[in-house]
């Protein structure tokens, strides 16, 4: 029976995208495929893991976005759902299929998992234990979850910059907030620490100021997102969320909104 959901992974060759395959790299347990776009030195290295290979250098989204025109054309529209993390994030199978199923389940747009161990830039990414999702309104371009109509829109603002800095800000600012969720119940782990990989060194080499991509598109799009920003980052901000149980709650009580930024309640860190 047909794989309803897609995994896309551009991966080096200090990759962690085994976790995703499980014992059996093939196997049927998977609600998913997996499509590995391999940037690294070995020719051939994990062709043998996916069902979907081609060798191809460059940054992530510019990536994609020409190979989404020529070697993988076509082929995200053959899926329900479509995931793209980054190549140091660790999960088993059991936990990918759980982070497609809760986003078919809530009718998200964009998701992402939470992070379960490792560094993070966004404390509202944090695994929360006790809840299933939150619609914290912010999905990381580490590792975002698109419905194949969200792929339909997003999928050309892969072109617009060459680093992806601030990519991530315009999607989640372009669908309702019950469509944009982080998923506590599907946590990953973030293996390497911020800012050591590849990727930077190659930026700088090319020139390229991510920061300058990201006000770029901020100013571009007029995305109004300081405040959602601080929020992110400081893991304050008070949103919906959905308990273990199924209850649908605020992540705090509305007179935490009324406190100094600086007192409010974060979450972990």
């Amino acid at each position: 029976m047909p794989r309803k959901n897609l995994v896309i992974g551009v991966v080096g060759d200090e990759s962690h995208h085994s976790t995703w395959l499980g014992s059996n790299a093939l196997g049927a347990e998977r609600s998913y495929d997996v499509c590995l776009v391999y940037f690294g030195q070995q020719p051939g290295r994990f062709a043998g893991d996916a069902e979907h290979y081609v060798a191809a250098k460059g940054i992530k989204y510019a990536l994609l976005n020409r190979l989404f025109h020529t070697d993988l054309a076509g082929l995200w529209q053959q899926y329900d759902a479509v995931w793209l993390p980054d190549d140091d994030l660790a999960a088993d199978p059991t936990t990918i299929n759980r982070l497609f199923a809760l986003a078919a389940e809530y009718g998200l747009e964009v998701a992402q998992p939470a992070i379960h161990h490792g560094e993070i830039s966004f404390r509202a990414l944090r695994a929360q234990p006790g809840y299933r999702l939150r619609y914290v309104r912010f999905v990381e371009m580490q590792c975002p979850l698109f419905s194949r109509s969200a792929m339909e829109r997003v999928a050309p603002l892969f072109a617009l910059n060459k680093s992806g800095w601030g990519l991530d800000w315009l999607w989640s600012s372009m669908f309702a907030e019950d469509q944009v969720a982080v998923l506590d119940a599907a946590a990953v782990d973030h293996l390497r620490p911020l800012r050591k990989g590849g990727v930077h060194t190659r930026l700088a080499q090319l020139g390229i100021e991510p920061e300058a991509d990201h006000r770029q598109i901020v100013q571009r799009f007029e995305l109004a997102i300081d405040v959602r920003h601080k929020e992110a980052v400081r893991g304050i901000g008070r949103w919906r969320g959905v308990t273990k149980t199924g209850e649908l709650v605020w992540t705090q009580p509305r007179w935490t909104q009324f406190l100094p930024r600086k007192w409010r309640p974060r979450c972990a860190a």
